[in-house]
């Protein structure tokens, strides 16, 4: 019996080496790749005696002396742990024979690495329990046991696959369910059944100290609570599904979860519907005939989301007739982003084993960068930015790696197929092409230095696999990019890969190649991010995690069989330093974090080592530094950052649970299952707080869009001609194309053009004949009014001028100034662009352009003087030549010669873009709005006295009565406008504060702002319900359920009749006043002493 299960065992142990042996070097042979999830029988006894499995293993490979092989895996042995239950005199014989398992050779040491769980050895377990066993019976358990313990082993590398896709998507299906209405709607009603209770004490006991109320509230609710459970219970579900429901289309699909998203389904719904992404052919080319209206502008050439997300609706519309395309959409970032964990687990694999590679595809899968942004609905393009880089870095590696010249050119073609993909994707895509040339460069230049004397014999040289690999992928890598990005893109957007990365810097520059404001410098998602906050935000909150993947990164230089001890305990101490110290500065921290690896590389150029392999090194270094640099310019780009992370993560513990375990087991002589588990366990505990942070981030998201923005979108569709325009800030231009399928004047993919200034004019003149004079350029040709002026003149400044000259006169005047400066036809020409019959507009004021007001106020306010004169002077023919500067300020501007020296030395200690916005341009927002109480005619609005007949307003101070720059209250004939010059209060910015009365029937509120905005078409329509305006009259006003307020205005072209509202008798609501400031005013208060910002935060 002793020998037949040695015989079985020793079965099982060959058929793990074989299998182990086949699995640690795997290299990606295309023409197999049939074989990819299971591989094919062949003959074991071949497969064994192949010369091939071992005489070609390169050096680098070689693990430590008293390692196993490969320490990826756990063989888990059953017939060792009956050492843990019972004493026998086999259990001698047992740990003799573990103690020879753990000495011995490197063959023995292959299968250490395997999750091998020898499953035909259970049969000894029962015995605990059970003494007399049947034998035969005991022998087929053994085989089936057996059986399935091959088959865990022969498919491992799926199982192991498994549990980080499974994550991926289990987190990101979280928002499809809306989960949080559950807390809603548990909140909601338990708040309400307490405010009941409350109100029912304090009339039985209206003396009760606050204390004892409290409670004894408490108390009779968690009574409610217990006796009402089931009716509660249902009130609850029944709350949650009526929030679902406003954040859900009718048939149930909860709405995609941003902006963008829905840019793309609207193409892929061309594409559907057209048979390509325009609405239109145009010129023979794809025509967007909602953007830039009434122009139109032809659809970019990245499109590849697009054609996605059409691909795969008719792929499931096949099989579901009825299937929606936002419910195919939704889902798509979910499928991606579980896509992108597979080369991830590769990578990590294949230089440090199973466990490392799991750990790195599971901070992928769960990484907060990574997760918010490929939630299910967030159907944008960030998936793709980590998926493409990771599986074109993949296929790179294995390239180089490759023992096979066609595996190496298939695999070089396939990565510039996916760099194709990639260009046709998103602008960015060269960063990724840039990092694997510079690696691949940098990698031949050190191996051709450390294999000198190779080198210098000739030819043969270039006959060694890693020069003649790096040579066959760089030159087919090229070219294939090259063919691929010319044929999905075009051969101009393939030459980015040279001119982007010194343009990258520059992003967000002002007024440095023109006097136009830069709307990028106030996109939230490419706003800049501090060091700790990047370091934060990529190490999962976590400094040390950070500090985890350098040193990762920096193991890619040791060898596996000799490392350099003192190099590893030096780098750990010299990130330990840095990160103690807290170095700030960008630059100086990058060069910090890449001293160790310089340092390790030149001596092992000094050493001419040829054992270490250092492309990893190189490609993730430069990864990780780049993207870091890149986080810092826009918060978004932490997304790129992630893979770099992710993989030097896994690796560093991938390590850890390496030497951990052998230690473990070897040093303190733990049982080798139990060491190996242990190390498991400690390296997942660190894991699981990311990971419930992750869920909790998941359930939390909700749609931006909800059912009060879709109605009054239907409601501009249903009444509006096709070629209505829509006018509004530029956040939400993709949801007016999509929902009301209406042409927009700007949107999130040209929010950066001229558009941004004249919006933002329109909202926040207190000009009404100039803010329909803006609109109607606008709708009328866009910018082709100014271009046409500018272009004849060659003064972009004074061309702006002449514009605010004639946009508030009708066509007649506009004429008479344009005749004087340009001949009969090109003013005719002009006045096409500006003053035509333009056709139906809807104008949106939403309860988030409070918040966005210091944007849209900025640039709307943008002095075109001052940007040409920053734009002039910082140009280096001016700063480097003062009188030439000088010079420029006394013809351009009349400035005297001091004046303009004074001007010259200012714009010169401007360093940022951050002064320049601010010098060029102030910042005007609001502050919020408090409650007032009404005492006849005055009221008291907190610290503000105002009387309505006298139509005055002041604030008591110890330097006697303090006045608001500007006030504006509304009366049934309209706006009563005064301003103050003596006694001003300025706000903690240093502006000037402004005010004006918000009136709702009888009672008011007072609004708080920066006087710019006190007479704005914004305050006037959004707070004052269009009052006393003549042009634009309230279509739509909605309010969502979670507070925001959305009116849609349709602009009357001829401005025939004013909007007044009526005045309540006075006798009659007067009393009614008084009684509902007496009960209601404490409630006031609290909620109007908010500020802007707050107001446009939902709370339930």
């Amino acid at each position: 019996m002793e020998e037949k299960k040695n015989s079985l065992e020793k079965q099982n142990q060959d058929s793990n080496k074989e299998i182990k042996e086949s699995d640690d070097n795997i290299s990606i042979d295309l023409s197999k790749i049939t074989g990819f999830f299971k591989r094919k029988k062949e003959n074991a006894g071949m497969e064994s005696k192949s010369p091939d499995t071992t005489s070609e293993k390169p050096a680098e490979t070689h693990e430590i002396k008293e390692e196993k092989k490969d320490d990826e895996e756990i063989s888990i042995d059953f017939s060792k742990i009956k050492n843990m239950f019972k004493k026998k005199e086999s259990d001698a014989k047992d740990k003799i024979a573990l103690k020879e398992d753990i000495n011995k050779g490197q063959k023995e040491e292959d299968k250490d690495d395997e999750i091998n769980f020898d499953l035909s050895k259970l049969k000894k377990i029962k015995n605990i329990f059970k003494k007399d066993t049947n034998e035969s019976a005991d022998e087929d358990l053994s085989i089936d046991f057996k059986k399935f313990s091959n088959f865990f082993v022969k498919h491992r590398v799926l199982l192991f696959l498994i549990i980080p896709i499974f994550l991926s998507i289990f987190l990101r299906v979280q928002p499809a369910y809306l989960p949080i209405t559950d807390e809603w709607a548990t909140n909601s009603v338990i708040d309400n059944l307490r405010s009941q209770i409350r109100g029912q004490i304090n009339q039985q006991y209206p003396n009760l100290p606050e204390q004892n109320r409290n409670t004894l509230v408490e108390t009779e609710l968690q009574k409610v609570l217990r006796e009402q459970k089931s009716q509660i219970s249902q009130q609850i579900t029944a709350t949650s599904n009526f929030f679902k429901s406003k954040l859900q289309d009718d048939t149930g699909q909860t709405y995609l979860l941003a902006i963008d998203p829905y840019f793309w389904m609207r193409h892929s719904k061309n594409i559907l519907e057209n048979g390509h992404a325009g609405d239109e052919i145009k010129n023979g080319v794809p025509w967007n005939n909602h953007m830039v209206a009434p122009r139109g502008r032809a659809v970019i050439y990245d499109m590849f989301h697009a054609n996605f997300e059409a691909f795969l609706f008719k792929f499931f519309s096949f099989f579901n007739k009825n299937i929606n395309l936002m419910a195919v959409v939704f889902y798509v970032p979910v499928l991606i982003s579980a896509l992108a964990v597979i080369p991830t687990f590769f990578i990590t694999r294949k230089l440090v084993g199973n466990i490392g590679g799991i750990i790195a595809a599971i901070v992928v899968a769960i990484h907060p960068s990574f997760l918010t942004r490929t939630v299910g609905g967030f159907a944008d393009t960030d998936a793709y930015n980590v998926m493409f880089p990771l599986f074109i870095a993949w296929l790179f590696l294995e390239a180089l790696d490759s023992k096979n010249t066609k595996n190496t050119i298939i695999l070089s073609s396939i990565g510039g197929l996916l760099i194709g993909f990639y260009s046709f994707t998103w602008g960015g895509w060269w960063y990724i092409f840039d990092f694997i040339l510079m690696s691949t460069f940098l990698y031949l230049a050190y191996y051709s230095f450390v294999h000198k004397k190779e080198l210098l014999r000739g030819i043969n040289f270039l006959k060694q696999t890693a020069v003649k690999n790096s040579l066959i992928f760089i030159l087919t890598f090229f070219i294939m990019s090259a063919l691929f990005v010319s044929l999905f893109s075009n051969l101009d957007v393939f030459q980015q890969f040279y001119n982007n990365p010194a343009g990258f810097a520059k992003l967000k520059e002002v007024g440095i190649t023109t006097i136009w404001p830069n709307v990028f410098t106030t996109v939230a998602e490419q706003n800049p991010a501090s060091l700790n906050n990047v370091i934060n935000q990529v190490g999962l909150g976590k400094f040390y995690f950070f500090l985890i993947a350098l040193m990762g990164i920096t193991l890619t230089l040791t060898k596996k069989a000799h490392k350099k001890l003192w190099f590893v305990a030096g780098t750990l101490a010299w990130y330990i330093i840095i990160f103690l110290l807290k170095v700030q500065n960008l630059n100086t921290f990058l060069v910090l974090i890449s001293i160790p690896i310089i340092i390790r590389i030149i001596i092992a150029l000094w050493e001419s080592d040829t054992e270490i392999d250092i492309k990893y090194s190189i490609f993730l270094i430069l990864w990780f530094i780049a993207t870091v640099y890149a986080s810092t310019k826009g918060i978004r780009f932490t997304l790129l950052l992630v893979p770099a992370f992710a993989i030097g993560f896994g690796i560093a513990l991938g390590e850890l649970y390496r030497h951990a375990s052998v230690w473990l087991s070897k040093g303190l002589h733990v049982n080798k299952l139990i060491s190996k588990v242990t190390v498991i366990v400690v390296i997942g505990l660190l894991l699981v707080p990311t990971y419930s942070s992750a869920k909790r981030t998941a359930e939390q998201e909700i749609p931006s869009f909800n059912d009060a923005w879709k109605i009054s979108l239907d409601k501009i569709k249903a009444d509006s001609k096709p070629d209505a325009i829509i006018n509004s800030w530029w956040d939400f231009g993709h949801w007016f194309k999509f929902w009301a399928d209406r042409a927009v004047t700007f949107d999130g993919t040209t929010q950066n053009t001229p558009m941004a200034h004249w919006v933002g004019k329109a909202l926040l003149t207190d000009n009404e004949e100039l803010a329909i004079g803006l609109l109607r350029m606008l709708d009328c040709g866009s910018t082709d009014g100014f271009d046409a002026i500018a272009n004849q003149i060659g003064d972009g400044a004074k061309a702006i001028d002449i514009m605010y000259e004639i946009m508030p006169l009708n066509r007649e005047g506009a004429k008479k100034i344009l005749t004087g400066l340009f001949n009969e036809e090109s003013a005719e020409d002009i006045l096409e662009s500006t003053h035509c019959q333009p056709p139906e507009n809807y104008f949106i004021t939403s309860e988030d352009m409070i918040g966005k007001s210091g944007v849209w106020a900025h640039f709307g306010s943008w002095d075109f003087n001052r940007g040409l004169i920053y734009n002039t002077l910082k140009k280096k023919e001016y700063s480097e030549d003062m009188e030439k500067g000088v010079g420029f300020l006394q013809d351009r501007f009349g400035y005297s010669e001091t004046d303009a020296e004074n001007l010259f030395y200012e714009v010169q200690s401007i360093t940022t873009s951050d002064q320049a916005n601010s010098w060029i341009a102030p910042w005007p927002g609001y502050a919020g709005t408090v409650g007032c109480n009404k005492e006849e005619n005055i009221l008291q609005c907190s610290s503000f006295i105002i009387n309505l007949t006298t139509n005055d307003a002041y604030a008591p101070s110890n330097q006697g009565n303090m006045h608001s720059k500007s006030l504006s209250i509304p009366t049934n004939e309209g706006i009563i406008f005064k301003e103050y010059n003596e006694s001003i209060i300025n706000l903690q910015n240093g502006r000037s504060l402004g005010i004006a009365l918000i009136k709702n029937g009888d009672s008011y509120r007072m609004l708080q702002m920066d006087s710019d905005l006190t007479g704005s078409m914004f305050t006037r329509l959004f707070y004052q319900d269009g009052i006393g305006l003549r042009y634009f009259k309230k279509f739509s006003d909605e309010s969502s359920v979670f507070g925001g307020r959305i009116i849609v205005w349709k602009v009357d072209w001829e401005g025939k009749e004013k909007n007044i509202i009526e005045v309540p008798e006075p006798e009659v609501e007067e009393e009614i006043v008084e009684e509902e400031t007496t009960e209601e005013s404490p409630t006031e208060s609290t909620e109007e002493n908010t500020t802007a910002e707050s107001e446009e935060t939902n709370t339930t």
